[in-house]
């Protein structure tokens, strides 16, 4: 099963009074959503981008309708073992895919192909999706209304992951080598893998003598030692440069539907700050509508330290938040915290001035209705580098614990009352990194036609 959920959801009436309506699942099928009357028949059109989940009474799927927005979460228990052999055999099937890989790359994958393992608890049917029906806006010339997704689930991360190993070494470059970062050279190479590097604990070279043993016998059955040593040679941590998934819909007057999936990196336009508004998410007069805490995947790293994503969402009456964070630990070799955050206005507010921006008199920095802001914070360390920031050494002081709500809306980090540095103020001591490929504050217009 799952870990415990935090989810909450208002009730019907007091949605109601926030112009908002609940949204939930009422059978086994994920076909079977309804929103506002539980007696209504008719299934949300949301529904249509879920056909393949899978829901259960213990893990229902809910959600609200409010400002043009259909916001719906489900926490699920561990895939079993049927999909889990589904899941590495499409993650095999990415990493070994040469269309886009270099040339170097290509020989390698035509001696052995690279075997992938996924994280070893992955939670295959949690999600969390919001979409902006742009059916409000009319029809376009060619009689088509577009709609707007932004969704979130362990498929399309470790897809994102796996991806990335089409441009990674197929072995070691340097058996001696403990690189927290990618050993290419080349930064337009470093570009391509995305952040995804493949790590070597301090026991390594033990692991690397065993294994050579193991290949040096093997070797006379397939005449290729370097195969046998390279199969399994993939990024271990599971460090995805995952920052969402967008989709887009068009539908005609008959509701004949086409969905198009878009690369999440090619629909952003960068800005050269950030324009969420945090003084909006501290407003405590605003009641949270919808809460919930998502985990798509986590691993314990064969005791090596840990990986996991998990997804944050909060719907205010005036806007919605989501925070996803990657946290990898490996024990005495490096540690890292990925975040991605999103913020949207909600379409019946006016334009909201970013209160910090105010008071340091900046000019234009504005949020509007339906347009989807996202700021990406990636900070990692070598164990060495913890040491001369005067940061803790030891793996304990590392292990990921809850973090407040003040983590969740980006601000306000602490100390515990036992005068102990918070999780959350040790995360936001580790240095920034720059993402390879992803800008650090971007907007996406829902709904776009």
């Amino acid at each position: 099963m799952g870990p415990a959920s935090r989810r909450q959801v208002l009730s019907p009436e007091t949605l109601a009074a926030f112009g908002a309506s609940p949204i939930y699942s009422s059978s086994n099928s994920a076909s079977d959503l309804h929103g506002g009357d539980r007696n209504s028949s008719a299934p949300s059109q949301f529904s249509k981008y879920f056909a393949t989940t899978n829901t259960s009474v213990e893990n229902p799927i809910i959600g609200i309708k409010i400002g043009g927005w259909t916001i719906c979460t489900q926490n699920s228990s561990i895939g079993d073992e049927q999909k889990m052999e589904a899941l590495t055999e499409l993650l095999e099937e990415i990493a070994n895919s040469t269309e886009d890989a270099n040339d170097d790359v290509q020989s390698q994958a035509v001696v052995r192909q690279r075997r992938l393992c996924p994280p070893e608890i992955t939670f295959l049917d949690s999600f969390i999706s919001l979409r902006h029906d742009g059916s409000d806006a009319g029809y376009d010339d060619d009689n088509t209304t577009k709609a707007s997704e932004i969704r979130f689930n362990a498929t399309d991360a470790l897809s994102e992951w796996a991806e990335a190993h089409q441009f990674l070494e197929s072995r070691p470059v340097d058996e001696s080598e403990h690189d927290t970062r990618v050993s290419s050279s080349s930064s337009n190479q470093r570009k391509k893998c995305r952040g995804v590097t493949i790590l070597r604990t301090l026991d390594a070279n033990v692991w690397s003598n065993k294994s050579k043993r193991l290949t040096d016998d093997t070797a006379s059955d397939s005449g290729d030692a370097a195969a046998h040593s390279s199969e399994f040679y993939y990024d271990w941590t599971f460090s995805s440069p995952y920052a969402g998934t967008i989709l887009t819909s068009s539908s005609d007057s008959s509701n004949n539907y086409n969905i198009d999936l878009i690369n999440n990196r090619q629909q952003w336009q960068p800005l050269p700050k950030s324009q969420i508004p945090f003084h909006l998410l501290q407003d405590t007069s605003q009641p949270i509508l919808l809460y919930d805490d998502i985990h798509l995947f986590e691993d314990d790293l064969h005791d090596n330290g840990e990986s996991s994503l998990n997804i944050k969402i909060r719907v205010m009456p005036k806007c919605w938040y989501v925070l996803q964070r990657l946290y990898v630990r490996v024990d005495y070799v490096c540690v890292k915290c990925r975040e991605v955050r999103y913020f949207c206005l909600l379409d019946e507010n006016d334009v909201v001035t970013n209160a910090s921006a105010t008071k340091t008199g900046s000019v234009g920095n504005t949020c509007k209705p339906n347009v989807v802001y996202r700021d990406v914070t990636w900070r990692e360390a070598s164990w060495t580098e913890l040491g001369k920031m005067s940061l803790p050494v030891d793996p304990s002081a590392w292990i990921e614990h809850n973090i407040s709500g003040s983590g969740v809306i980006g601000g306000n980090f602490s100390t515990t009352s036992t005068g102990v540095p918070s999780f959350a103020s040790l995360l936001a001591k580790l240095p920034l990194v720059t993402p390879p490929d992803l800008e650090k504050h971007a907007l996406f217009i829902a709904g776009l036609r």
